[in-house]
């Protein structure tokens, strides 16, 4: 790790081809440029107010911060976990560790004590980055409480105000600027992965996916070259930099293209319509149902929307939910598939009304003049007991995670996605389901073991299991059936605080409770959900 003095304008082609070196190019290229901004509702969060930050002001940041890193002992190849908002200190923060070295792990933000502990017992974190209160939770206190029970940390750092006794404020780094001013970081030569993010698998709760710095930018590139993304564009995003959603529509595409990426956190319909409006956005990606909202207050064909590019997002490509059809001067569609929590698809529609199917076999992108193939699917030769084949993907933007790990390789390089499905006769596409032992909400991945060990801990029941129903906005509904002990009084609010008790994520509190005699269960003891289902 060295300082190097500021390099001239003529040498920006020495760049390397890293994010954070995309960054330094575009700092040289377009300084005065707008780069980042935040959701103008960011104050109502407990973040203070919204920014707008240029290019050159968004490489002295990820300098200041990079710098900070460097001096507060993190080497080249360390792990930080970073849990942070979807605004604009959240790239800040990746880049800045990319140009220390570090490799991140990140941490949703609906995720809760529970989750994290068992993150940083998998992946042993040196630092914990957080923000001191978001939607009136006191998330500092909190990574400070976990980092007191972890052998690995050493540093908790956050940002807003008010953050406890020992959590460096990184805000103030940003403001104090890199030191000395005239000296930029050089990032060392990158030997570890540039992110560890989480999936789950049938009974694997917590499932860390390294990805290297080539397959997130090979992620954008994709994006890029599909929606044909300029410097000219402003990205929208409202999707987390924790998923394969946020990462194939935000943080690379950004960089790549040279565009303003505007970030959005939480989904909030009343604070995004006028986001859209007002950041000039010209590329966006969004739910069916929500996309829905769009056309029918007609905030597409409105005088103040820029958009040029508009994707529908599938949380599992089995719905047969159709986007409405759009007319005048609306944007072209796309539509993006999600492989499981591994990467994404974008794929452009040829007709407006009909949703471009999710293809068996190589994804040609046709507009770079090459026909790049950017990943490939195939169904895997098992079929399980529904009569379906898992769902496998390979190319430049697939992580394969650690070796010897649950996403494994097959001979072809081919790695298992945790979806299942078949060919649909007709359209050379795919029709996947989901796996009943996986469940898919808000973005999320969950094991359905986890939940059952999560229900049947309660004191009040015999035995419990999950089961889901499908959502077009969330993926995957879930419930909870219970087989209650005798004689004892049970309720949805009772099980709730009890999860709420031990710091469990709300996104896996059930929605509601079927009370049955008994969980019904097969010879070996698996938990027949789909005989729940047909109880409801």
């Amino acid at each position: 790790m060295s300082i190097l003095p500021a390099e001239p304008m003529e040498r920006k082609e020495s760049d390397p081809l890293t994010a954070e070196g995309l960054l330094r190019r575009r700092a040289r290229q377009r300084p005065g440029a707008t780069a980042l901004s935040d959701p103008p509702n960011q104050a109502t969060l407990g973040m203070g107010q919204p920014s707008s930050l240029t290019y050159a002001e968004t490489d002295a940041a990820v300098d200041a911060l990079g710098l900070f890193f460097m001096e507060l002992g993190l080497e080249p190849g360390d792990r930080i976990a970073v849990q942070l908002p979807n605004l604009a200190l959240h790239p800040l923060t990746l880049l800045a560790a990319w140009r220390a070295g570090l490799t991140v792990a990140a941490l949703p933000m609906l995720w809760r004590a529970h989750e994290i502990r068992k993150a940083c017992q998998e992946v042993e974190p040196k630092a914990l980055i957080g923000v001191s209160a978001f939607a009136s939770s006191n998330q500092a206190e909190k990574l400070c409480e976990i980092a007191a029970t972890q052998l690995s940390v050493r540093f908790v750092l956050g940002f807003g105000e008010g953050l406890p006794d020992g959590v460096a404020s990184l805000d103030e780094v940003i403001a104090g600027g890199p030191r000395p001013s005239d000296r930029l970081v050089e990032a060392p030569m990158r030997l570890t992965p540039a992110m560890i993010t989480f999936s789950a698998r049938a009974g694997m709760p917590l499932l860390p996916v390294f990805r290297t710095e080539d397959e997130l930018l090979a992620q954008g590139a994709m994006t890029v070259l599909a929606l044909s993304l300029d410097t000219r564009d402003v990205i929208l995003n409202s999707y987390p930099l924790t998923g394969p959603v946020g990462l194939s529509l935000g943080l690379m595409p950004w960089l790549i293209s040279g565009a303003a990426l505007a970030q959005h956190d939480p989904f909030d319909y009343a604070a995004f319509v006028p986001q859209l409006l007002s950041s000039g956005a010209t590329v966006t990606a969004l739910p069916i149902p929500v996309l829905a909202e769009l056309a029918k207050d007609h905030v597409l064909q409105g005088p103040d929307c820029r958009l040029r590019r508009l994707g529908a997002v599938w949380p599992i490509p089995e719905r047969g939910d159709t986007p409405p059809p759009f007319y005048g001067a609306a944007p072209l569609l796309f539509d993006l598939y999600p492989l499981g929590d591994l990467a994404s698809v974008v794929l452009c529609r040829e007709a407006r009304a009909t949703p471009s199917p999710l293809p068996l076999g190589p994804v040609h992108l046709e507009e770079d003049g090459e026909g790049a193939v950017f990943v490939e699917t195939k169904l895997a030769a098992k079929i399980n007991d529904e009569g379906d084949r898992e769902l496998l993907v390979r190319g430049p933007v697939v992580p394969h995670g650690a070796l010897g790990g649950p996403l494994v390789l097959d001979r072809d390089g081919f790695t298992a996605t945790g979806l299942y499905g078949a060919a649909e006769g007709g359209t050379g596409g795919l029709r996947l389901k989901r796996d009943p032992e996986l469940l898919h909400h808000g973005g999320f991945s969950i094991a359905a073991s986890e939940l059952d060990e999560l229900y049947q801990a309660f004191p009040a029941f015999l035995d419990a299991a999950c089961f889901a129903l499908p959502d077009p906005v969330v993926g995957d509904r879930i419930f909870a059936a219970v087989a209650p002990k005798p004689g004892e009084a049970i309720s949805l609010e009772a099980l709730r605080a009890f999860l709420e008790d031990r710091e469990v994520a709300a996104f896996k509190f059930p929605d509601k409770l079927l009370v049955v005699k008994e969980i019904p269960r097969d010879a070996s003891g698996r938990i027949l959900r789909a005989q729940i289902l047909q109880q409801v």
